[in-house]
């Protein structure tokens, strides 16, 4: 057996970079123990860390050969820390598949490592020229999901569970795509069937759950949805003092509730319509919320008190997340409470007015979502329900339009479209009660599907939605319209990741709307085109 303390040293000097040496300590332990792989790995690991992937391929290799049941020595080089540049990992991959093109282990280690680092197309090709499986169809099926082609998912993911029909997250990840194509009664099926395989597994009740709402059978998606609470990311709740599901007239006279944020803005504005109903029933609110949302949160009848500090809350009796209420009064889709009214201060009001565009309809705009890197594959959601200011380039040619940017983030610093000229007032914008102000002062909200939608709904402004193709459950399907805002239209895409028809319907509204209040003249030029032709 190698000295410890050579084994320790090749390890020090393979995280702090030092390759060279680090290969030099690790000969030095494999020369009193020529049989041991872990002085084997790191002698592998230093070589390929150096770049010269060619040398270290055989060593890896066979290595590898050595330690079938273990991971394959390219993953172990794949979570160096820091970690090395994917193009040298990928080269190190690929030397090793040369070397042994029928290891499917590394073939399907290569491929979750391209999925994992975005390379799409390259973990696609990589599981085509290999041999099939129910772990490969599985991979490919979320190679194809990543790149919008969820049709052809779902067969993958019908392969893979065709192969191993006890395949717990090819079941769930089955049901996912189902439901992104609307095909409900078997997305739900399978679920169920993920959740009886692995019933501990809170991810797969949440997903559940997500398909089950998108259905709109809401009443049996919220016990499942509270396995969201089991997730890491989420916040942590005493399940004694979580809020139980209440009876009809049932009082909470007394008795001391804490609001809980979770992680979405957009989510505590849709939901921040149930806490006047907790007091209506005599508790005392407390809304725990990050300070962007603390003024806004002050506006809602029966809230008693803010708290913006989540590391210290204050006493209470129960605590329920903000995601939770609709569980706790029992919402179905023809009970949902009204958007609750919100005074907003007549000062902050005419301050933000006196900014505004005038002439014109004015038109608020969001082009994209914010990123929540805590949330895993939420990068992937946050580019499907981003357009990009470039996708509302229809929209500049349509006359009497004023256009107010509404977005915020490294988003609003996009190029402007030529020819649309875009108002930007929220650089000085502090808080969600300053960019509802502004909204107050608009005609309508262009937006996808972000926190702003919420925003506008409770401001009661007009609302069209740019909804993405695997559009988000609160809003339906089949419909466009929605119970949550009145005001609300919905324009949905037709094909993945093409907003040019969802635009066009916009565009359409848009010149309407100038039409009726007056902003444009567009009607007699049109009518005399028509009568000159």
């Amino acid at each position: 057996m190698p000295s410890p303390e050579l084994l320790a040293e090749a390890m020090r000097l393979l995280a702090a970079g030092a390759w060279l040496q680090a290969e030099t300590a690790a000969r030095a332990a494999l020369a009193t123990d020529p049989a041991d792989s872990h002085a084997t790995l790191l002698v592998g690991l230093a070589i390929a860390a150096m770049g010269e992937h060619g040398r270290a391929a055989p060593i890896l290799t066979q290595l590898a050969a050595a330690r079938p049941d273990a991971d394959h020595p390219c993953l172990d080089f794949a979570r160096l820390q820091p970690p090395l540049p994917r193009t040298m990992v990928a080269r190190q991959f690929r030397a090793c598949l040369r070397l042994a093109p029928a290891d499917a282990r590394l073939r399907l280690d290569f491929a979750a490592f391209l999925l994992d680092t975005g390379q799409l197309t390259d973990a696609e090709r990589i599981l085509a020229e290999g041999p099939a499986s129910a772990a490969s169809h599985h991979l490919m099926g979320l190679a194809l999901a990543e790149q919008n082609r969820f049709a052809t998912a779902v067969a993958s993911f019908e392969r893979a569970v065709a192969l191993n029909p006890d395949a717990a997250p090819s079941w769930s990840n089955l049901g996912m795509v189902l439901k992104i194509e609307s095909r409900f009664t078997e997305a739900i099926a399978a679920h169920d069937r993920a959740v009886a395989l692995d019933p501990g597994n809170p991810r797969f009740r949440v997903n559940r759950a997500v398909a089950l709402l998108r259905a709109g059978l809401w009443d049996r998606a919220w016990r499942d949805y509270e396995a969201r609470l089991e997730l890491t990311g989420t916040p942590a709740v005493d399940p004694v003092r979580l809020l139980r599901s209440l009876y009809p007239r049932e009082t909470l006279s007394g008795r001391i509730v804490l609001a809980l944020h979770e992680d979405g803005f957009g989510d505590t504005l849709q939901f921040l319509r149930y806490l006047p109903l907790l007091a209506e029933r005599g508790a005392r609110v407390v809304a725990c919320v990050p300070p962007a949302l603390a003024r806004i949160m002050r506006l809602v009848p029966g809230v008693a008190e803010v708290n913006t500090d989540a590391n210290h809350l204050p006493p209470h009796d129960f605590v329920c997340p903000m995601f939770s209420f609709p569980r706790v009064f029992g919402t179905s889709v023809d009970t949902i409470p009204p958007v609750p009214p919100a005074a907003l201060d007549p000062a902050l009001l005419q301050r933000w007015a006196g900014r505004l565009p005038t002439g014109g309809l004015r038109v608020g705009l969001v082009w994209a979502g914010q990123a929540r890197p805590s949330l895993q594959g939420f990068g992937t959601l946050d580019r499907r329900r981003s357009a990009g200011l470039a996708a509302f380039a229809p929209l500049s040619d349509v006359p009497g339009l004023s256009f107010v940017s509404l977005q915020s983030g490294p988003a609003a610093r996009q190029p402007r479209p030529p020819g649309l000229e875009l108002f930007d007032p929220m650089p000085d914008v502090l808080d969600f009660a300053d960019t509802a102000a502004i909204i107050a002062g608009l005609d309508v909200v262009v937006s996808v599907d972000t926190s702003v939608v919420h925003l506008a709904g409770l401001v009661g402004k007009p609302i069209l939605l740019l909804d993405r193709y695997d559009s988000c459950w609160r809003w339906l399907s089949g419909r466009l319209d929605s119970p949550w805002y009145p005001g609300l239209t919905i324009f949905r895409q037709e094909q993945p990741g093409d907003w040019s028809g969802p635009m066009a319907q916009v565009r359409s509204s848009l010149r309407a709307m100038t039409l009726f209040h007056g902003y444009s003249s567009e009607t007699s030029g049109m009518w005399e085109q028509a009568f000159v032709a």
